[in-house]
C-alpha cells in the first residue's frame, strides 16, 4: 500500500508571514500564437517553502552546507521510516521529551531512520488556524531527535518553534545534517513501523528547499 503524504495546494491555502507570498492558482490567458484551448496555470506566489517540502540544512547554514540539488536519490527514496504517533491535545501543544519517549517506536529508532512525527495534526490541512494553532518541539524533545541520528525528520505540522516561546534548537538541528521534511498528512494512516519513504522535490537550482511529493510505501 502506498500512502500519499502531500498536502494540496490550492489558491488561499495557510502560508507562513510575509515577506513570503500567498499562493494564487490561475489560469493562463489566451495564447495568441495557438489556435484552440490551452490548458495551462501559473502559478504565482510558489516559494521554497509552499506546502509539503524537502529541505537542506543550508536554509540556516547557507554556503557552509549544501544545496538540495546536491542531495542523492539515494538518500531520500525507500528511507526506512518510523512513525510517532502522539495525541493532538490543544492548540499550539508542545511536544515534550515524555511525550516521544512513551512512543514504544521511539526506542527501537536505529541511524539513518526518516522519523516522521504525528499527532494527527495533518487533518487540520485546510483549517484557518493551521499555522496559528500547531504544536511545537520542546528543546529538549529536539535534542533527544537529534541524538537518535535520523537522516530524514519530519512531522505533520508547519510550526516546530514557538514564536512567543523559542526553544532555539534549530543551530543543533541544522547542525546535525538531518534533512527536514514538512507539514505531511495522513500520517494517522501509517502504522508505527512505518515503510519506506520517498521524497522527491522540484528539481531546482540555488535553494536550500523546494516543495515534494512524499509518499510512504507500507
Amino acid at each position: 500500500m502506498i500512502i500519499d503524504l502531500t498536502g494540496t495546494l490550492y489558491t488561499g491555502m495557510w502560508n507562513y508571514e510575509p515577506p513570503f507570498p500567498a499562493l494564487n492558482i490561475r489560469p493562463l490567458p489566451p495564447v495568441p500564437w495557438v489556435s484552440g484551448y490551452v490548458g495551462c496555470e501559473i502559478f504565482e506566489g510558489l516559494h521554497s517553502q509552499t506546502g509539503t517540502y524537502l529541505e537542506t540544512p543550508a536554509h540556516v547554514l547557507g554556503d557552509a552546507s549544501y544545496p538540495l540539488l546536491s542531495v542523492s536519490l539515494s538518500r531520500i527514496t525507500d528511507v526506512p521510516a518510523v512513525i510517532l504517533h502522539l495525541p493532538y491535545i490543544e492548540p499550539n501543544m508542545p511536544i515534550t521529551e515524555t511525550l516521544l519517549e512513551a512512543c514504544s517506536a521511539f526506542h527501537a529508532l536505529q541511524p539513518g531512520d526518516a522519523v516522521l512525527v504525528s499527532c494527527n495534526y495533518g487533518q487540520k490541512w485546510f483549517d484557518a488556524d493551521y499555522l496559528s494553532a500547531s504544536p511545537y518541539f520542546t528543546k529538549a524533545a529536539m535534542l533527544s531527535l537529534i541524538a537518535k541520528k535520523p537522516s530524514i525528520l519530519g512531522s505533520d505540522f508547519p510550526r516546530w518553534d514557538n514564536l512567543a516561546h523559542p526553544q532555539g534548537f534549530f543551530g543543533d538541528f541544522y547542525n546535525a545534517d538531518i534533512l527536514m521534511l514538512a507539514p505531511l498528512v495522513q500520517l494517522e494512516k501509517c502504522p508505527a513501523n512505518g515503510g519506506k519513504l520517498t521524497a522527491l522535490p522540484l528539481k531546482a537550482e540555488k535553494t536550500s528547499c523546494a516543495p515534494c511529493r512524499a509518499i510512504l510505501q507500507v
